[in-house]
């Protein structure tokens, strides 16, 4: 009766571990995988499918298109900087492009007054970001910005905003409206009001000559003006 029990109880106990273990796997299975997502994402981002692939298939294509991605990084850089591409690896364009961009940190180095001396690109950058920084220290001095503490970015924003005011006081007195419009914009309203001006003058110049200004651009007005002025002078030198 003991052993009938004991068989029964082990049979039970068996019954009871089988669902355990199948629910304690698939619970496994569907546990979140952050190195399998960050895989997923990096996939999703390239555009490549991932249906039915193995961490190892996704990584293979990962690093395909990686490499694609940079060899077309390579060209275009080079591309910019007049650099041929044809027959060559990325590691030959990477040289040829710091060699091409060496070149030029040194030429603009060389203009500001600095030595290059042993520099590599990364020095260069550094010593134009110093003198770019005083340079910008000097012009906001001059306009009675404080520069103490700040970034290169911060005063070229301070220094944006203390030639927005200005502009806005100088179209003002002009009479044109600045409310919601751009530092460019404002630009463009005051050259065509400086136009218009000229304009004006340049008519009332021509009015003046008998010249008429009907249906003719500025430069033909201009040109006329300066013809019969020509003749004029030639009359009164004759005389």
């Amino acid at each position: 009766m003991l052993k009938k029990l004991t068989g029964l109880a082990l049979v039970g106990a068996i019954a009871l571990t089988v669902p355990v273990a199948a629910f304690a796997a698939e619970s496994q299975s569907s546990t979140f995988h952050p190195l399998k997502q960050l895989l997923l994402d990096k996939a999703q981002a390239f555009g490549i499918s991932t249906d039915g692939k193995t961490n190892k298939q996704i990584k293979d294509e990962l690093k395909t298109a990686s490499a694609a991605q940079n060899t077309e990084r390579l060209k275009k850089a080079a591309a910019k900087l007049g650099i041929s591409t044809d027959g060559k690896t990325d590691e030959q364009l990477k040289a040829d492009i710091q060699a091409a961009v060496q070149v030029k940190l040194q030429a603009k180095a060389t203009k500001l007054g600095i030595s290059t001396d042993g520099k590599t690109n990364k020095e260069l950058r550094e010593a134009l970001k110093a003198a770019a920084l005083t340079k910008l220290q000097a012009k906001a001095t001059k306009l009675g910005i404080s520069t103490e503490g700040k970034t290169n970015k911060e005063i070229k924003a301070a220094l944006k905003a203390a030639e927005l005011t200005k502009l806005q006081e100088k179209a003002t007195a002009a009479g044109i409206a600045t409310e919601g419009k751009t530092a460019k914009e404002i630009h463009a309203a005051l050259s065509a009001g400086k136009d218009a001006k000229k304009a004006a003058a340049l008519n009332k110049r021509a009015e003046k000559l008998g010249i008429s200004t009907d249906g003719k651009t500025a430069d033909q007005i201009l040109a006329e003006v300066e013809s019969a002025l020509k003749a004029k002078w030639a009359e009164k030198a004759a005389k």
